[in-house]
């Protein structure tokens, strides 16, 4: 369970990247073997956050749906956006 403190402090993007690489560093120094799916799977969520909204504003608009509609919004959201890019490199 999460304290108060945890909850009402933001999480910090440049220690968790840090925390990332320090990992994948020990990996590589105790020749274990990095799953690349799981590489695939961060680098697809963070471009589908960070490109899915467009993306899916111009299929929405491409399509003729209304960007505000259930299906616009749904097509438009970061989150469903990063999952389906984190699905889509996981399986490549």
């Amino acid at each position: 369970m999460k304290t108060m403190e945890e909850i009402a402090n933001p999480i910090n993007e440049d220690l968790t990247y840090d925390n990332i690489i320090q990992k994948l560093n020990e990996a590589k120094e105790n020749n274990v073997p990095i799953d690349e799916g799981i590489l695939g799977a961060i680098g697809g969520a963070v471009l589908g956050a960070a490109i899915g909204p467009k993306l899916g504003a111009a299929i929405c608009k491409a399509l003729g749906v209304d960007q505000k509609g259930t299906f616009g919004s749904l097509l438009t959201s970061k989150l469903v956006m990063g999952s389906i890019g984190a699905t889509m490199g996981w399986k490549m």
